[in-house]
């Protein structure tokens, strides 16, 4: 067989499916517009038509005015064992992004033209995932991404080229890969954090690394397979190892005494961390100011983020981060003051 044989025997059983499925939905048409419909000659909707019947699809033609291709009364694909609120499921997202990076939106748009067919419906899309937060930043480009989830399809292993976090990114303990050429690596899943994305996998038995698809600088399918193991479990690897992972950052705690101009803005700036944190506040005193405990990576994060408050916050602990929050204000006056 050639090496486009495969190829062409995929496109004609897609094609195949979806003449069944035309027929289903219509009840009958014309050889004409089947071929119209499926971008083919009239010539070869009747010879798929035969396929279809030797293959045990109860396919009907008649000729003459009136005539046509129709299914047996009663037949109905495989796919109609669909009740509506499961084909729904199925529809309700659409193409989410996640899918279009990897490249997979081709795939599922003619999946869901079947299932809409099958199911008899006319599902628009009514939800959309739009997972990376407010105010996040820019989504990170992941461009080896198309190859890592084609060896995770394929079930193939990886050669890839990876650039580790610098030691003041905070983003992983690294058990990810540092640098130093390729290294062999099996998938175990693709997960999306955000709208960042992260590769789990496994260089060898009993060792399981997270890696940041971003920082992936070359990624090679290998014809060699890979045996995903039968007990791995991605979303309950990923739940346990992301715990571990906080738990293990580093935390400087930093108190403060907030206005309440500030307090209103601590969960804007600070994300879900921000309600913990004025849950265990100390009551407001008489000017309604609270005294707050925070948790950062390190001093330069808490001075940065803290800075824009101006002098709605005052830091009382540790004299570090006071005494550099401080300097920076300095910096900032004597700035403005050199630009006059």
């Amino acid at each position: 067989m050639s090496a486009i044989g495969p190829s062409l025997a995929l496109v004609r059983a897609d094609r195949l499916l979806w003449m069944v499925l035309l027929l289903q939905d219509r009840g009958g048409t014309t050889a004409r517009a089947l071929a119209a419909e499926l971008g083919v000659s009239v010539r070869t909707v009747y010879r798929d038509l035969g396929a279809l019947s030797a293959a045990g699809v109860p396919v009907m033609t008649e000729s003459g005015p009136g005539g046509g291709c129709r299914l047996m009364d009663g037949y109905r694909f495989p796919l109609r064992g669909l009740r509506p609120e499961e084909a729904e499921a199925l529809l309700i997202l659409g193409v989410p992004a996640a899918l279009r990076e990897l490249g997979l939106e081709g795939a599922l748009t003619a999946a869901h033209r079947q299932i809409q067919v099958a199911a008899g419906l006319a599902t628009a899309t009514l939800v959309h995932l739009d997972m990376p937060r407010w105010f996040g930043g820019q989504q990170e480009e992941a461009p080896c991404l198309r190859e890592l989830a084609q060896a995770l399809r394929l079930g193939r292993k990886l050669a890839v080229e990876y650039r580790s976090a610098g030691a003041r990114d905070g983003e992983h303990r690294d058990g990810e890969h540092r640098d130093g050429g390729p290294r062999v690596v099996g998938p175990l899943g693709l997960v999306n954090k955000a709208g960042t994305w992260y590769l789990v996998a496994t260089p060898g038995p009993g060792d399981i690394r997270v890696f940041r698809a971003g920082r992936v600088l070359s990624a090679r399918v290998l014809p060699e397979a890979f045996g995903r193991p039968a007990d791995f479990e991605l979303a309950g690897f990923w739940a346990q190892w992301s715990a571990e992972f906080e738990a293990s950052r580093p935390r400087l705690q930093v108190r403060l005494n907030a206005s309440p101009q500030a307090l209103g803005a601590f969960p804007e700036v600070f994300g879900p961390a921000a309600g913990p944190a004025l849950a265990a506040a100390a009551p407001p005193g008489e000017d309604g100011w609270r005294v707050v405990t925070l948790s950062f990576e390190h001093e330069r994060a808490a001075v940065h983020r803290l800075a824009g408050f101006g002098a709605q916050v005052a830091v009382l602990d540790p004299p570090l981060v006071r005494a550099r929050l401080l300097a920076t204000a300095r910096e900032i006056l004597g700035r403005y003051d050199a630009a006059r």
